[in-house]
């Protein structure tokens, strides 16, 4: 006999179950055929339209498998791949080695990780750092990329905020590495599989917030070369790119031309519309990162950029005024967040932005400049964390700015 819910209509349905929680939502559909049936595309748009790994041996098995599925692989539209760190594999390690399962006490929690797991994921920096080529690694991810028809969205970022211990030191150097293989191997993936994305990210940022966070922060070096081969694949993946967000660190300064890598990685995205970049750790932000602007002001154009936002940098006054000029006749939305102008002034940079036409909001926090510009903060606020914004006040970009520039005061304050 057919259960008064199994005469519901499919939106009904899922108005009752929208509140459930996943396993109670599996075993609800589970409970008969009919209920199965009803709820499988909505199922898999709630809780398969993102999928994550964290390219061990476990997570990677279930993506492949969730690729070949004939209905969910169409359903996923992001990927998310999130990063342990060198210490959460050691632990794992020490546990996969005691066999007691749930472990000891004496071993700390690595969240996100199941105790089926731990023996696969394990060995997961070994097999990216410890040889030459990780083919275990990408030629399953490659696999499970092909079989994701509508994936438009990869994210790779850590899995978990930074420890303690690193917030006023330089990421460690196994990590470092361990990132760095991690960040070949998904683009050795990517190009393999021929997908083609819109957007790529090394960070986890929500959607009209400012903060990057959980983010890669790779080492922006002369090792972070592409060659013409590989430049040639990104292009082709990132054709239809749209958004482009980058967690860099450019602190370690190395030989000359060390940035050029990284900004050859932002053109292959020959038509992006928005460019986020972190150049540098919020608590040591390096003149390094100026000469990586300075290298993509003068040799690197979007003819599509809608969006720029830039946070934890160091900039010169000519080549932000280079960037915005060249990008005068798409570029409506700007964010600057705990950046340092080394030459030039702030005011006279905001000035300069009156020759962009399509400029509509711009926001700005944390500034810091040269001499008695030091800092730009507001003379009647206790923050400088200001947006303007066109649509909301209903004037003109032009008054905006003449307006902000009238109405600021130097202060030898300190925004970090």
């Amino acid at each position: 006999m057919t259960a008064p819910i199994e005469r519901l209509p499919v939106e009904v349905f899922d108005t009752v179950v929208s509140d459930l929680e996943l396993d109670d939502y599996r075993h609800l559909r589970l409970s008969s055929q009919r209920l199965y049936s009803l709820t499988l595309s909505t199922f898999a748009k709630l809780y398969l339209s993102q999928v994550s790994t964290t390219l061990g041996s476990p997570s990677l098995h279930r993506l492949v498998a969730v690729s070949k599925h004939g209905h969910f692989r169409h359903a996923v539209a992001k990927l998310n791949i999130k990063l342990l760190t060198y210490p959460d594999y050691l632990t794992l390690a020490a546990i996969q080695r005691a066999g007691i399962y749930p472990p000891p006490k004496r071993f700390r929690t690595i969240s996100g990780i199941k105790n089926v797991d731990v023996e696969g994921e394990s060995t997961l920096y070994n097999d990216l750092v410890g040889w030459n080529h990780p083919r275990c690694i990408t030629d399953r991810l490659t696999l499970a990329l092909k079989g994701l028809r509508n994936l438009k969205s990869i994210c790779i970022r850590a899995l978990h905020a930074e420890p303690i211990g690193w917030r006023w030191t330089d990421i460690p150097d196994h990590d470092q590495k361990f990132r760095r293989a991690c960040f070949d191997a998904v683009l050795e993936s990517i190009t393999k599989s021929g997908i083609q994305l819109e957007e790529f990210s090394m960070a986890k940022k929500k959607k009209n917030m400012n903060k990057f966070r959980k983010g890669m922060e790779l080492w922006c070096s002369k090792d972070l070369q592409f060659s013409e081969q590989m430049q040639t694949s990104l292009q082709h993946s990132f054709k239809h790119l749209q958004s482009l967000t980058l967690s860099l660190v450019t602190v370690r300064r190395s030989k000359p031309g060390w940035e050029t890598g990284a900004v050859q990685f932002i053109a292959c995205a020959a038509n992006l519309k928005h460019l986020a970049l972190s150049l540098d750790r919020s608590v040591h932000i390096s003149r390094n990162s100026a000469h990586f602007i300075h290298s993509l002001a003068t040799s690197s154009r979007h003819p599509a950029l809608e969006s720029f936002q830039l946070v934890n940098c160091s900039v010169y006054q000519t080549d932000m005024e280079q960037f915005a000029t060249a990008h005068a006749e798409t570029l409506s939305t700007m964010t600057l967040t705990r950046v340092r102008m080394t030459t030039g002034s702030w005011t006279s940079f905001w000035s300069s932005l009156k020759t962009i036409p399509k400029l509509r909001w711009l926001r700005f926090g944390s500034l810091e400049g040269t001499f008695n510009d030091s800092s730009f903060w507001p003379a009647n606020r206790a923050r400088a964390k200001i947006t303007l914004e066109t649509a909301s006040s209903g004037r003109q970009m032009n008054d905006l700015l003449d307006e902000l520039v009238a109405g600021y005061k130097p202060t030898s304050e300190t925004p970090f």
